[in-house]
């Protein structure tokens, strides 16, 4: 009998712990970025992985930073890598620091950099053709401290602004801290 009262009891702590480390039924900050993401692009491959919400900083500022991961294999010697992000500062304006960086991968040989409008928002698309297979980055003003970012390996400009172009950016301004 005490076996098995100290069998329920070791259980019961079990369950209790687990519970505790359960992922909330509701997403809360910054998951509710990520669920702005679309989780699937037509052809290609979602990673069965995500990785967790990051925290960082670099010449723009400290930002939070979630992400979704994609590829498409399309021979045994030639496949393509997509990342989409949201980047969202600390009540930063990261306008003129993407403004900045986009003119200055402007003056670099081999580097293809322009300026567009995705759904109402600024965007810059800079593709770097200085390799054997082109490497793009489309970074979107969603608002001024919130960027959403697509970084292709192996993707030319055109295409990596279609796959930006399928993030609901509505709904990424939405969502609230």
């Amino acid at each position: 009998m005490r076996m098995l009262r100290c069998a329920w009891l070791a259980a019961s702590a079990l369950a209790w712990a687990c519970a505790a480390l359960a992922l909330p039924e509701k997403p809360v900050w910054p998951l509710t970025l990520r669920n702005a993401l679309p989780t699937a692009l037509p052809g290609w491959t979602a990673a069965p992985k995500e990785d967790l919400p990051e925290e960082d900083e670099n010449e723009i500022g400290r930002y939070v930073e979630v992400s979704r991961f994609f590829q498409k294999i399309e021979s045994p010697t030639s496949a393509k890598q997509f990342r989409l992000v949201i980047q969202d500062y600390d009540d930063k304006n990261a306008a003129d620091s993407v403004r900045k960086a986009v003119a200055d991968a402007k003056k670099s040989p081999g580097v293809d950099a322009r300026e567009l409008e995705i759904s109402g928002h600024k965007a810059f698309s800079v593709t770097d053709r200085g390799g054997p297979r082109p490497t793009t980055i489309v970074t979107v003003i969603v608002a001024p401290s919130r960027l959403v970012v697509g970084q292709g390996a192996n993707v030319a400009g055109d295409e990596a602004i279609g796959l930006v172009r399928q993030v609901d950016l509505a709904r990424v301004a939405a969502v609230r801290r």
